[in-house]
C-alpha cells in the first residue's frame, strides 16, 4: 500500500480470487471512499486478472480507468478511492510463523558470557559501500519512508510486518527475526519471521512457496539477543565462524553464521516519567560467504529498531485508549440504560397495581385502564431491546426486492392504535408506480418504526399530522422515504447531536436509541439519512439506493417498466 490510511501495509493473495474493499476478508481496506466490494483479483494460468465490481469511484490502472478485464503486471499502480497499491512480489523471501524459530544457547555449549559489541573482524569480507553522502541520503530516506508507514499503524503485528519488509528490502540478510520481551513473563517470543529462499525460481513457470515448511527451524543465537536486551546496544559480529569468542558457540558455529545484526527495540516506558525499556529486537543474520555486514548497517539497523519501538508503544498507547474509550462507553450505557429501565418499570408497577385493584373491586373498566398502561410499557420494552440488538453488533443487510408500498402501510397500522389514542392523523403518500427495490425488510420497517414513533412523541394532541411521503428517483436510481411531522421542532442546538448515541430530545421520556439505529441501518444499506427541522415541524428523509454492489446479478435495473 502506498498512498491512503492502509499504507505501509502488504497482503499476500490466495491462489484464490480475492475481494478488494471494505467488506473483504483477504484485502480489508479501512478507506471510507472505497466500496464494500470494489474489485476482484482472479488468478488465471499463472497471471492475475483486476475486474472492477460497479464501484462508484471507480478502479484505476496507472492513472487510468479500467470498464473490462485488466491482466495485471508486477509494479502496475492500482488505485481505489484514496489508496494506492502496486501489484508485485518479493523475490526470494519466504515467511514463517513464530513456531519455526528456535533460539539456540547455553543447552547447545554457547558461553553466555562473552558477548560485546564488536567490530568487524580484519578476516571479514565487507562488501564496498556507496560514497558516504550518498549512503547517508539513502538511509535517510528509508527512515523517513519506514516513519511515513509506521505514522497510522495502531496494531503491532502490522508494525512488525512492515518493519521486517523493509529491513529484508533494505539490508541484505538471508533470515530475519523480530523477537518481543513478554511484558509478564519477561519471556522473549519470536513475532515475525523471514528467510531468503536458497534456490529461487529459475523462470516465471516455477512458483515459489510463500511459507516455510512447519518442520524447518530458524535459528538465531540466544547468546547474542540477551546480550542485546540485557545492555540495550545493537550487536554486529562480523564473521563469526573465525571469531574465536564464538569457538564454544554451537549455534553460530554449527550453522555456518558469517555475520549477524542484532539491535535493540527501544521505547520509552509508558508508566515511568524517565528511562527506556528493550521491547524486543531485531536480529538479522548472513551466510553468504562473500558479505559481512558493516557498522553503518549496525547503526541503521540501531535506528530502525527505535523508530520501531515508538510505533509499538504507539500502537500500545491507543490501545490503552481504546479501552479507557471502551469503559466510558459502558459506563454510559448502563447508566442511560438503566434510567431509561427504571422509568419502564415504574410505569409497569403502577400499571399492575391499578389492574389489580380493579380485579379486587371487580371493576373491569378499570383493570382495562391499567392494562392499557402495562401494554404501552411492555411495547417500550420490546422497542428498547430490538433497538439495543440492533446497534450493538454488525449486521449484512439480508437484501431481498420489497415493495415500500406494503412496508410503509404496515408500520402506519401498527402505530394506529397510538396515534388514534392521541387523535393524530398518520397518512401515507406513495408513488404508485413505486417498483420493489432491494433492502432488508426487517431492518427499513425498524427504521420507518422509530421515525414515526418520534414523530408521534413530538406532535401535540388532536392537532397532529404525520405524512409519509415515497417517491422513486429513477435517475438517483434511488427511493426516498420522507417522515415529516407537524409537531414543535428540534431546537438548533440539539441538531448536531441527534443521531447520536443515548442523545434524546426527549428527556426522560427518550432512550437516545432510536434515531442512532435508524442511521446504523440506513448506512448499512449505503444510505442516506438527513433532518430538517424549524418551529413548525421536521422532516427526517431517508435515501435508498435501488442497486447494490454485493447483488448477484449487476446487470439487474430497477425502476418502473416504460
Amino acid at each position: 500500500m502506498l498512498q491512503g490510511p492502509d499504507k505501509g501495509r502488504r497482503f499476500e493473495l490466495p491462489d484464490a480470487p480475492t475481494l478488494v474493499g471494505r467488506d473483504s476478508r483477504q484485502i480489508p481496506l479501512t478507506d471510507n471512499t472505497v466500496s464494500r466490494r470494489h474489485c476482484e483479483l482472479l488468478p488465471a494460468d499463472g497471471n492475475w486478472i483486476l475486474n472492477d465490481l460497479g464501484s462508484a469511484n471507480g478502479t484505476y490502472i496507472n492513472g487510468s480507468r479500467v470498464d473490462r478485464r485488466y491482466t495485471l503486471k508486477p509494479g502496475d499502480q492500482i488505485r481505489v478511492g484514496r489508496t494506492l497499491m502496486v501489484f508485485g512480489a518479493q523475490p526470494g523471501v519466504l515467511r514463517a510463523s513464530s513456531g519455526n524459530v528456535s533460539l539456540a544457547g547455553e543447552e547447545m555449549g554457547m558461553d553466555a558470557s562473552i558477548m560485546h559489541t564488536v567490530p568487524s573482524n580484519e578476516d571479514s569480507m565487507v562488501m564496498a559501500v556507496p560514497e558516504p553522502a550518498a549512503a547517508a541520503m539513502s538511509n535517510l530516506k528509508l527512515l523517513y519512508q519506514l516513519n511515513a508507514s509506521l505514522g497510522s499503524s495502531f496494531n503491532i503485528d502490522q508494525v512488525l510486518e512492515v518493519v521486517m519488509d523493509l529491513v529484508f528490502e533494505h539490508v541484505q540478510a538471508d533470515r530475519g527475526i523480530i523477537l518481543l520481551v513478554d511484558d509478564e513473563t519477561n519471556e522473549i517470543i519470536p513475532k515475525i519471521a523471514r528467510a531468503r529462499e536458497e534456490n529461487p525460481r529459475k523462470s516465471e513457470g516455477d512458483v515459489a512457496t510463500d511459507k516455510i515448511s512447519a518442520g524447518e527451524k530458524i535459528h538465531a543465537s540466544r547468546t547474542i539477543i540477551n546480550h542485546v536486551i540485557r545492555n540495550g546496544e545493537g550487536v554486529l559480529s562480523s564473521n563469526a565462524m573465525a571469531d574465536q569468542r564464538f569457538s564454544k558457540g554451537k549455534s553460530v558455529h554449527d550453522l555456518g553464521i558469517r555475520s549477524a545484526l542484532c539491535v535493540p527495540i527501544k521505547a520509552r516506558k509508558l508508566d515511568a516519567h524517565e528511562g527506556d525499556q528493550v521491547l524486543g529486537v531485531i536480529y538479522i543474520d548472513s551466510s553468504v560467504k562473500n558479505y559481512t555486514y558493516s557498522p553503518d548497517q549496525l547503526r541503521l539497523l540501531t535506528a530502525i529498531g527505535l523508530q520501531a519501538g515508538l510505533a509499538i508503544q504507539n500502537a500500545r498507547l491507543h490501545q490503552i485508549g481504546l479501552q479507557g474509550e471502551r469503559m466510558a462507553a459502558i459506563g454510559e450505557t448502563t447508566a442511560a440504560l438503566s434510567h431509561s429501565i427504571k422509568n419502564i418499570l415504574q410505569a409497569l408497577r403502577g400499571g399492575a397495581d391499578v389492574v389489580e385493584m380493579g380485579f379486587r373491586s371487580n371493576n373491569l373498566p378499570q383493570a382495562a385502564k391499567g392494562w392499557g398502561i402495562v401494554d404501552r410499557n411492555l411495547r417500550k420494552i420490546f422497542n428498547l431491546t430490538t433497538n439495543l440488538l440492533a446497534y450493538s453488533r454488525p449486521r449484512e443487510p439480508k437484501l431481498e426486492p420489497v415493495n415500500l408500498k406494503s412496508l410503509i402501510d404496515d408500520c402506519l397500522e401498527l402505530v394506529a392504535a397510538t396515534a388514534n389514542e392521541k387523535r393524530v392523523m398518520v397518512v401515507a403518500d406513495v408513488d404508485r408506480d413505486m417498483p420493489a427495490i432491494p433492502l432488508d425488510p426487517d431492518g427499513i420497517h425498524q427504521v420507518v418504526m422509530n421515525l414515526l414513533s418520534n414523530a408521534l412523541d413530538a406532535v401535540e394532541p388532536a392537532k397532529g399530522l404525520i405524512r409519509v411521503v415515497c417517491r422513486y428517483e429513477a435517475d438517483h436510481r434511488r427511493s426516498t422515504i420522507e417522515v415529516i411531522d407537524n409537531g414543535i421542532g428540534i431546537p438548533p442546538a440539539m441538531m448536531r447531536h441527534i443521531f447520536q448515541l443515548f442523545h434524546s430530545t426527549k428527556g426522560n421520556r427518550g432512550t437516545g436509541l432510536g434515531l442512532a439505529v435508524a442511521k446504523k441501518i440506513v448506512e448499512e444499506h449505503e444510505g442516506t439519512i438527513v433532518a430538517k427541522s424549524s418551529p413548525e415541524g421536521s422532516t427526517f428523509t431517508v435515501r435508498l439506493p435501488a442497486y447494490h454492489e454485493s447483488i448477484a446479478d449487476p446487470s439487474h435495473t430497477h425502476g418502473p417498466a416504460r
